[in-house]
């Protein structure tokens, strides 16, 4: 199979505005690499293949020690499990200077509120979340609770893994998109079946293209074109979630997890093992 890299700019470069247009129907061929032969598989199987997804890991936050209350004017306070000084739901340590004891991880908190102290919103600021993220982290490290009690190193260990967490998720673009839509009870699933069956084409198509590159240049090339669908789509994912679209902010957030799958294919081609088929 020749590559045909026109055709494969135009495939990819085909409009990222999506329409909810029914599921595909027919077969659909692809190489089956191991083999080096062609193998015809249904749109299901293909849709099956692209459709993998890095799922969010749920962290469990911790309760204990903490009491939550409301006080005049609807922002959200906690009682201090040590000092018993009321301080914020967001506060990763008492906001008593006399105290600032780890606090437990909130159980309300969003992981906006912690790190960039802002509602949820797509577009931010990264240099400032890995500001917060390192001062933050640094508050709770192993090495600045060696010497508090075991009430404390329990508690920091805790919040070191939801920071972490929290700080992964945010500074991806498409964890990010997840997360957001998680938060609006709008959740994309690995298992959703709904897709556009010109996307679900262009993706096989492009997949064609890298399993058919014949040189470091071609790659290179299909590289290239995937780094500005990504741009695009996040570009336009910031517009969505900026007007409260959700359904269209769910459609993009679907196309930018099959980007990210091109994006690995690429890297997996040029690190030189063959492309294996994913189920």
């Amino acid at each position: 199979m020749q590559l045909n890299l026109a055709a494969t700019f135009a495939v990819a470069r085909r409009t990222a505005v999506w329409r909810q247009v029914g599921t595909a129907a027919g077969v659909t061929t692809v190489p089956h690499v191991a083999r080096g032969v062609p193998r015809r598989l249904s749109s299901g199987t293909a849709l099956r293949i692209l459709h993998r997804s890095t799922s969010l890991t749920t962290v469990t936050p911790l309760r204990t020690y903490s009491q939550t209350t409301r006080v005049p004017g609807g922002s959200a306070t906690r009682t201090c499990w040590k000092c018993q000084c009321e301080t914020s739901q967001t506060s990763v340590l008492c906001e008593n200077n006399s105290c600032s004891a780890i606090q437990a991880v909130s159980s309300t908190a969003t992981y906006f509120d912690i790190l960039l102290g802002v509602p949820p919103t797509f577009t931010i600021d990264t240099a400032q979340l890995r500001r917060n993220f390192l001062r933050l982290q640094q508050a709770v490290h192993p090495d600045s609770v060696s010497q508090l009690s075991a009430v404390e190193r329990q508690l920091a260990e805790s919040q070191s893994s939801w920071i972490n967490h929290a700080y992964s998720t945010l500074k991806d673009p498409l964890q990010r998109a997840h997360y957001m839509l998680e938060l609006r009870n709008a959740a994309v699933r690995e298992d959703d079946n709904v897709v556009d069956p010109e996307l679900l084409s262009e993706i096989m198509e492009t997949r064609e293209a890298i399993e058919a590159a014949g040189s470091e240049a071609e790659i290179a090339a299909l590289r290239e074109i995937n780094d500005e669908e990504i741009k695009e789509t996040v570009r336009m994912l910031e517009q969505a979630f900026g007007a409260e679209e959700m359904e269209e902010a769910q459609h993009l957030t679907r196309r930018l997890q099959y980007l990210k799958r091109v994006d690995q294919t690429i890297q997996e081609w040029e690190l030189g093992p063959p492309i294996e088929e994913y189920h």
